[in-house]
């Protein structure tokens, strides 16, 4: 599975088109960066975790076999907060790329359930996320027109001295055309990030943050050849812009 996760991921910053500016991103000593520059890594970070949707509005399970599968790798683009990042030792960063593994599976009555998982390359950073889907096409009286709502939970591991935490809905309206498949985003993430360890401790120890921002996604999916895809999104997560490349294939 590690070798797989691997495979994909690499395949994930080829489609980025750089590794070097997804690396360096390590977190450590942390307890040194301060209240404001923890908040603002927090941001980041709540951005980075989190599980957009990355996919159009029609369910998996859509078409003559109710059952359907995806799995796919993606890179998404973030603007940081350069000077907090600096103030943890990662000098010369201004933007993440967070490569991505997508699994996702269709069953009936418009069920859809993913997985994501990251790893940053020279850094510390993993993340996992889950979610579920329900589709509600069928009860729209327009042709070709999907709409579903979503519930998703995304982490961050790996760093010893943080915990932070995405928990989020959405309701997504899209056009379901034969090849190119637009697609449009609206929800709403609360994001926590806990210092833990001797980042939590002393008289200069970090407080949990907690913050609950607007999501938005717009996007397209375009059947490029059978059972394979490309997705192009643009979200924001407050005032973090994203920008995601996704190639897939599907059954």
């Amino acid at each position: 599975m590690k070798r797989i996760h691997g495979i994909l991921l690499a395949g994930s910053m080829v489609l980025a088109g750089t590794q070097a500016s997804a690396a360096a991103f390590t977190i450590q000593g942390l307890q040194a960066v301060g209240q404001t520059n923890f908040q603002n890594i927090s941001d980041d970070l709540a951005a980075a975790i989190w599980m957009n949707p990355s996919n159009s509005a029609e369910p998996h399970s859509a078409g003559i076999i109710p059952v359907g599968f995806q799995i796919g790798v993606e890179a998404t683009s973030l603007q940081v907060n350069s000077t907090a990042w600096k103030a943890l030792g990662n000098a010369r960063q201004s933007a993440m790329v967070i490569p991505k593994l997508r699994i996702s599976a269709g069953i009936p009555f418009g069920l859809d359930f993913s997985y994501m998982y990251t790893s940053l390359p020279s850094s510390n950073i993993k993340i996992t996320g889950y979610e579920g889907r329900m589709a509600f096409g069928s009860m729209i009286p327009l042709p070709m027109v999907e709409f579903n709502v979503r519930a998703y939970q995304s982490k961050l591991t790996g760093v010893p001295e943080l915990s932070a935490k995405d928990t989020g809905f959405a309701a997504m309206l899209g056009a379901d055309l034969p090849i190119f498949k637009p697609y449009i985003e609206m929800g709403q993430v609360q994001s926590t990030s806990t210092p833990k360890g001797i980042a939590a401790t002393g008289i200069l120890g970090l407080k949990e943050y907690k913050k609950t921002s607007t999501t938005m996604a717009v996007g397209a999916k375009l059947s490029i050849f059978p059972f394979l895809n490309l997705t192009g999104e643009y979200a924001t997560v407050g005032s973090k812009k994203l920008y995601t490349l996704k190639l897939a294939a599907e059954f």
